[in-house]
C-alpha cells in the first residue's frame, strides 16, 4: 500500500483531491450494494505513481497540479473537441488581456472544404473564467455553423497566439436499422466460435463452421449470431486461450481459419495439407473434448505456411487479380498493419520460414478477413437482419502486440479490473494494462478509432465488452493481486462522440456490455446515444428476487437467457457450478456454499412462479417441485417467456440448446479451470436436426415475430 507522502497531510485534503482528479483518479464511486464506496488516498495516490507521475512532498503536489492546469489551460483550445452537426458553439480560453481583440478560425473540413471568419471576443458569450499561473484566461463559446459529419481541424487565432485541435462532429445516436423503427424484436443465437465441432474442421471451429451455423440459424428463423472476439492472440502461447486476453484487438486470429475455403488450398499436387477428413491427427484433434490449441496451431500453422508458398508460386508469379487484391489490402492496412506483421516476423513463432516474413502474416490477415466478409455476405443473403454480431474486448495482454506497438499509449504499472461484487467479493483483476487517458488525448484518439473500425467491418452490430471503460476503468496495482484500487475516468464525452460517428459511417449497431457495478451517468450516454444495453436474464429482478415481467425489460437492450461469464442454463438449475466454485476457492467455505445453494432453490422457485403468472407453467410443474430434473417443456416455455421480453435483441446461447451443464468460463480462474476449451457437445447440422430444438425454436418464432 502506498503510503501518504510526508507533508502532504499538512497541505490540505483539496489541493491534493484536486489534483488527482485532474488525472482521472476519482474518490468513490456507486458500489452494487447502492452504497457510496470512498477510494483512499493511498490507493488513488498509487495509482498516480503507476501513472508515472512522481510524487514525494507538499511542493511536488502544488507543482504537479500548476503543471495540469496548463495542460487543461494553457492553451486556447482542448486537445480534442466535440460537437453534434447543429450550429452551435464549442469553447475557446482566450488569455484575459486579449478580451476587446479579434479571434479568427479557420476550420479545414475532412473531405475538402475551408470555413473561416472572424469575431470581436467582446461579442462572444463568457462560460467561464480560469487562472493558469498568474495568466487568467476567459472561456468563450466560439460559435460555428451546421457542419458534416466528420473530422475536422480548428485552428483559432487571438494577439498573435495560435491553438489547432481536431473537431469531431458526430450523429446524436449510433447507427438504427430500419428495422428498429418499425418496432422489430430480432432473435438470435450466441456461439464461442472454438466450440463448434464439425467432421471437416482441424479441432477447432472455423469459418467453415461458422457458414454452416449461419445456414441452419437463418432456416429457424434468426436474425443475427453473435460470436466471442475473434482477435489475434498471441500465438507464441497457444493455450493462453481467452478471447478477451488477446495479443491485438486491431487483427484477428488465423486459427479459425477454415483450410478447405483457401483458394490456395485447392491446387492439384499438394501433398503437405493434411486436407482429408480421415487424416489421424485432425481425426484426434477433433474428437477431444476441450480444444488443444497447441495441437491445433501445431496441425495448422504449417499447413497456412505451405498455402503462402503455393500463393507466392502461383498468383504472385502472374500478378492475378488475387495478388492485386493482396497488395492493396496491405496498402490498406497502413502503418499498424505493417508495425503488427514486422513483430510477428520478428517473433518468429515457428521454424518454417514464412513465418520470419511479415509477407506471410500479413497474407494471414487477408485471407481472414475475407472468410469473415464471406461469412457476413452469407447471412444477409440468408436474409438475417443483423447478420454478424461481433465482440471488443475491453484490453489486451501486457506483453502483446497492440501494447508493445504502441508505446506510451498503454500504463505497464496497473491492470484493468473491477471492484468488489456480489458475485466476485475479493474483486477482479483482468491482467490487462489500462490506456492512459493522457496519451490516448494527446493522439487524437487515433488508437481507438482504429479499433472501431477494424472491429465494426463484417458484421452488423458491435458489442462493446464493459462499455462502461469509455466513462471510468478500475485500475489494479500490477501484481497479480486483486488488491485495492481506484476508477480512473476517461474523455468521455470524445469517445461517445467517435463511437456514434464510426457507428453511423459502418452501418453497425452498438451493443454496450453494461453488466456489474454501473455508474448512473453512463445510462445517458448509452440511452440518449442509441446504445443498446446488455442484461442477463438471472439478474433481471425487481427487487433480488421477483424476476421481472417481459413488458418491463427494457426495450433498448440485448437480452441474454446465459453468456459465458455465468451458469449455463442446465447447471445453473442442478446448482453444479456452485460445487464447482467452490472447488476452485471462488466460495469461501462450506457455510457460504449452503447459503448460495439455498438461495438458489429460492430462485428456482421464482422462476417456477414466474412462468405461472405467464401462464407458460407446464401441467407437470404446478407443484412448482424445483427438484425436479428441466425438462423439454419447462425449457419451452422459459424460451417462449423469453421469446415475449420487449427487449428489441434476444440472444440464446448454442451452450443451452445443447443443454451442457459445464461452463465454458468461469470468472475468476485461468490456470485451475480450463477456460474457453470446452467443445459443443454435438455438431451443428445435428444440433439442428434434434426435434427439441426445433420444437423450441418454433416457439420462440411464435413468441417473437419478426
Amino acid at each position: 500500500m502506498t503510503a501518504v507522502p510526508t507533508g502532504i497531510g499538512a497541505l490540505g485534503a483539496p489541493q491534493l483531491d484536486d489534483l488527482l482528479r485532474s488525472f482521472g483518479i476519482a474518490s468513490d464511486y456507486i458500489e452494487f450494494s447502492g452504497q457510496v464506496a470512498k477510494i483512499s488516498t493511498p490507493d488513488r495516490l498509487h495509482m498516480l505513481q503507476c501513472m508515472g507521475v512522481p510524487l514525494s512532498t507538499a511542493d511536488d503536489v502544488e507543482r504537479l497540479l500548476l503543471q495540469q492546469q496548463q495542460r487543461l489551460w494553457g492553451s486556447m483550445l482542448p486537445s480534442m473537441l466535440c460537437r453534434g452537426p447543429q450550429a452551435g458553439g464549442v469553447p475557446v480560453l482566450v488569455p484575459a488581456a486579449a478580451a476587446g481583440t479579434a479571434l479568427r478560425w479557420r476550420l479545414r473540413l475532412e473531405e475538402e472544404g475551408l470555413l473561416e471568419g472572424s469575431l470581436d471576443c467582446s461579442t462572444l458569450p463568457i462560460r467561464t473564467r480560469r487562472g493558469v499561473g498568474a495568466l487568467e484566461r476567459l472561456e468563450l463559446e466560439l460559435p460555428l455553423p451546421a457542419l458534416p459529419l466528420g473530422y475536422h481541424q480548428l485552428e483559432v487565432t487571438v494577439s498573435g497566439e495560435q491553438a489547432l485541435a481536431p473537431l469531431v462532429i458526430s450523429p446524436p445516436t449510433c447507427w438504427q436499422p430500419n428495422g428498429y423503427a418499425d418496432g422489430k424484436r430480432w432473435w438470435g443465437l450466441s456461439c464461442q466460435l472454438y466450440t463448434l465441432r464439425s467432421t471437416s474442421n482441424w479441432g477447432i471451429g472455423d469459418f467453415a463452421d461458422l457458414q454452416e451455423l449461419i445456414g441452419q440459424a437463418a432456416a429457424a428463423g434468426a436474425s443475427f449470431i453473435l460470436l466471442n472476439p475473434l482477435h489475434y492472440l498471441d500465438l507464441r502461447y497457444p493455450d493462453n486461450a481467452s478471447p478477451y486476453s488477446p495479443s491485438d484487438r486491431r487483427f484477428r486470429n488465423p486459427l479459425y481459419l477454415a483450410v478447405g475455403l483457401c483458394e490456395d488450398a485447392r491446387g492439384e499436387g499438394d501433398t503437405e495439407l493434411p486436407t482429408k477428413v480421415t487424416d489421424p491427427r485432425l481425426q484426434e484433434l477433433r474428437a477431444l473434448p476441450l480444444v488443444d490449441y497447441g495441437g491445433v496451431a501445431a496441425a495448422k500453422l504449417p499447413a497456412l505456411a505451405s498455402l503462402f508458398r503455393r500463393f507466392e508460386r502461383v498468383e504472385l508469379a502472374r500478378d492475378s487479380l488475387r495478388c492485386r487484391d493482396f497488395r492493396a489490402f496491405c496498402q490498406r492496412g497502413g502503418a499498424a498493419l505493417h508495425d503488427f506483421t514486422a513483430l510477428q516476423a520478428r517473433l518468429a513463432i515457428r521454424p518454417e520460414p514464412e513465418f520470419a516474413r511479415p509477407e506471410f502474416h500479413c497474407y494471414l490477415q487477408w485471407l481472414v478477413e475475407g472468410q469473415l466478409a464471406d461469412c457476413q455476405r452469407l447471412a444477409r443473403q440468408h436474409g438475417m437482419a443483423l447478420g454478424l454480431v461481433q465482440d471488443l474486448a475491453v484490453g489486451s495482454s501486457a506483453d502483446g502486440a497492440e501494447v508493445l506497438g504502441n508505446p506510451g499509449l498503454f500504463c505497464q504499472e496497473a491492470r484493468i479490473g473491477a471492484p468488489p461484487d456480489n458475485i466476485n467479493p475479493l474483486g477482479q483483476n483482468w491482467g490487462l494494462p489500462p490506456l492512459l487517458p493522457q496519451a490516448l488525448l494527446q493522439s487524437h484518439c487515433a488508437h481507438f478509432i482504429a479499433l472501431l473500425r477494424s472491429n465494426m467491418q463484417h458484421c452488423g452490430a458491435l458489442r462493446i465488452d464493459h462499455v462502461m471503460s469509455l466513462l471510468r476503468l478500475w485500475w489494479c496495482p500490477n501484481d497479480g493481486s486483486n488488491a485495492r484500487g481506484a476508477y480512473v475516468h476517461y474523455p468521455v464525452d470524445v469517445l461517445f462522440a467517435i463511437l456514434r460517428l464510426e457507428s453511423v459511417r459502418a452501418r453497425c449497431v452498438v451493443i454496450g456490455e453494461d453488466l456489474g457495478v454501473v455508474p448512473p451517468e453512463i445510462r445517458g450516454y448509452l440511452d440518449g446515444g442509441g446504445l443498446y444495453s446488455n442484461c442477463v436474464f438471472y439478474f433481471e429482478k425487481y427487487d433480488g428476487q421477483h424476476f421481472r415481467r417481459p413488458e418491463h425489460y427494457k426495450p433498448q437492450a440485448l437480452m441474454m437467457l446465459a453468456n459465458h461469464d455465468v451458469a449455463p442454463l442446465q447447471a445453473w438449475w442442478q446448482a453444479s457450478d456452485l460445487p464447482l466454485r467452490r472447488r476452485l476457492g471462488l466460495i469461501a467455505d462450506d457455510v457460504a456454499l449452503q447459503q448460495e445453494a439455498v438461495q438458489r432453490e429460492s430462485e428456482k422457485g421464482m422462476l417456477l412462479v414466474w412462468l405461472a403468472e405467464l401462464g407458460l407453467l407446464p401441467p407437470q410443474w404446478q407443484d412448482h417441485a424445483v427438484t425436479r430434473p428441466l425438462d423439454h417443456d419447462l425449457l419451452a416455455a422459459l424460451f417462449t417467456a423469453c421469446g415475449r421480453t420487449a427487449s428489441r435483441l434476444l440472444s440464446l446461447q448454442l451452450d443451452d440448446l445443447c443443454g451442457v451443464d459445464t461452463p465454458v468460463n468461469v470468472p475468476g480462474t485461468s490456470r485451475e479451470y480450463p477456460n474457453w476449451r470446452r467443445k459443443l457437445p454435438l455438431p451443428t447440422a445435428q444440433l439442428f436436426a434434434t426435434v427439441s430444438v426445433q420444437q423450441w425454436l418454433s416457439a420462440l418464432r411464435e413468441a417473437r415475430p419478426q
